[in-house]
C-alpha cells in the first residue's frame, strides 16, 4: 500500500532539507512518475487555473476534480496506476492548491461548477469523463447535468446525498470547528488527516510544520469557501437526489467503507438514484481511497472505461 506522503522517505536522504524543500521534491518525484506536466491558464481577467496534464493521445480524456481542502496532487498515485492510458487533465479548483484564490466569491458548488466550466472551455476534448472525490463530486454531478458534454462519470466518496451521519457529524458542532477551522498546529493537522483516511501516511515532523504553517496562512479562506458548501449547523446545503435522478450517463460509484467524513450508506443512494450506475465497497479504506487503494481505484475505473467505451 502507498501513501501520498511515502515517498517523502527518499527525500529524507537529503540531508538538511527543509520541510518545503522535501515535500516539493516528493511532489515533483510523482510528478515524474506520473508523467504530469505543471501548467498555468488565465479562465478569466483575474483568475488563473494551476493544472497537471499529460501528453497522452487518446480518444478519451479523464478530468480529475479534488475534494475540499484537497489539491490535484490527491491524484498523482491514480495517475500513476493508469499508466499513460489516457489523457488526464487535473486541475486545481479556483481557491485551491496554486489556483487563484479569491476571497470575493462565494465558493458555492453551483459557482465552482461554473468555474470548472470555463476552465475546461479552454481544452478541445469531447470524449470526457470527469472523476471527481468528495466534494468533487457534487460538481462533477452538476455539470454533467448542467453542461450535458460529459460521457461517464465516476464519483468517489462524493459529496451530494446524505442518508446517515457519519463518524465526524456525530462529533458534534463544536468539535467539528476544532477540528477543521483554523488549522495552525501540528496536533490540528494530524487529527484533520487522521479523519480524512483510515491508513494514515507517515509525515515528518518538519513537512508537518510546513504544512501547518500553509494551512493557517489559509485559514481565513477556508472558512469562508466552508460557507458556501455548509450552513450555520455545519450541515452540507447541497442536496443532489434530484439531479442525480435525472443522472442518464454511465456512472461509477466507489466509496471507502470507514469512511468518516460522508458514510458508505450515502453510497447506496447515489446507486439508487443514479439510473445507469455500479457500486464498488471498498473494505478498510477511508474517504480518499485513490489514495489509500489506487491500485483497486485504477482496476475499476479502466473496466468502467472499457466496458463503456
Amino acid at each position: 500500500m502507498r501513501y501520498l506522503f511515502l515517498s517523502l522517505l527518499i527525500a529524507l536522504f537529503f540531508n538538511g532539507c527543509s520541510g518545503k524543500q522535501i515535500f516539493h521534491t516528493a511532489l515533483k518525484y510523482n510528478r515524474y512518475k506520473a508523467n504530469l506536466d505543471l501548467k498555468k491558464i488565465a479562465i478569466s481577467q483575474d483568475l488563473n487555473v494551476s493544472y497537471l496534464e499529460n501528453s497522452v493521445k487518446s480518444k478519451k480524456t479523464l478530468v480529475l476534480i479534488h475534494g475540499f481542502g484537497a489539491s490535484k496532487y490527491n491524484w498523482l498515485y491514480l495517475a500513476q496506476e493508469l499508466d499513460d492510458k489516457y489523457h488526464l487533465i487535473i486541475p486545481d479548483l479556483v481557491g485551491s492548491g496554486g489556483s487563484s484564490k479569491p476571497m470575493d466569491i462565494n465558493y458555492t458548488v453551483e459557482k465552482q461548477t461554473e468555474l470548472l466550466h470555463q476552465f475546461l472551455e479552454k481544452f478541445d476534448s469531447n470524449n470526457t469523463t470527469l472523476v471527481a472525490n468528495s466534494m468533487g463530486g457534487a460538481i462533477a454531478l452538476e455539470y454533467a447535468l448542467k453542461y450535458k458534454n460529459i460521457d461517464s462519470l465516476v464519483l468517489i466518496d462524493a459529496m451530494g446525498i446524505k442518508v446517515e451521519d457519519s463518524y465526524v457529524d456525530k462529533l458534534g458542532k463544536k468539535r467539528i470547528k476544532e477540528i477543521w477551522f483554523d488549522v495552525c498546529t501540528k496536533e490540528q493537522l494530524k487529527t484533520l488527516i487522521s479523519q480524512g483516511s483510515q491508513k494514515t501516511p507517515y509525515i515528518p515532523e518538519s513537512v508537518l510544520e510546513y504544512l501547518t504553517e500553509n494551512k493557517c496562512k489559509h485559514a481565513k479562506l477556508e472558512r469562508h469557501k466552508y460557507y458556501g458548501i455548509l450552513d450555520e449547523d455545519l450541515n452540507v446545503i447541497v442536496d443532489l437526489r434530484k439531479m442525480a435522478r435525472e443522472v442518464n450517463i454511465p456512472t461509477l460509484i466507489i466509496w471507502g467503507k470507514e469512511d468518516k467524513l460522508l458514510s458508505y450508506k450515502n453510497a447506496y443512494a447515489f446507486a439508487k438514484n443514479i439510473k445507469n450506475s455500479q457500486l464498488l465497497i471498498l473494505d478498510g479504506i477511508g474517504h480518499v481511497p485513490m489514495i489509500e487503494a489506487p491500485k483497486e481505484v485504477s482496476k475499476s475505473l479502466l473496466d468502467f472505461l472499457e466496458k463503456n467505451r
